[in-house]
């Protein structure tokens, strides 16, 4: 059944696999033959990105995993990166520390 031809008959006898996962980024694009990834070009040193193709810089791109690293890089960088010393002591009844007075008075009228 369906041995002639290259159509739909004879795509269930193709059960070889030309690519299998890339070891940089885990997509099944690795050419066995080839030795290539077709979606991040590994073991090229550069990663596979092309302008043409906008969505998929979109979905590989900063911000789209942890940002292990970068996300600690805001509140360091508003402490100038300071590692390893005691924070400078602050002034008492500074305005960071004050909260409003509120009155537990309430008159109903």
């Amino acid at each position: 059944m369906g041995k002639c031809g290259k159509g739909t008959g004879s795509f269930g006898l193709r059960n070889v696999k030309t690519h299998g996962l890339c070891k940089r980024c885990g997509n099944r694009a690795f050419h066995i033959q080839k030795q290539r990834c077709g979606s991040c070009a590994f073991p090229d040193k550069k990663m596979r990105r092309y302008n043409w193709s906008a969505k998929a810089i979109r979905r590989k791109k900063t911000g789209t995993g942890r940002c292990r690293y970068l996300k600690h890089l805001p509140r360091r960088a508003r402490n100038n990166f300071r590692e390893g010393t005691r924070p400078p002591a602050r002034k008492k009844g500074a305005a960071g520390n004050a909260r409003p007075q509120t009155s537990t008075t309430t008159s109903t009228t």
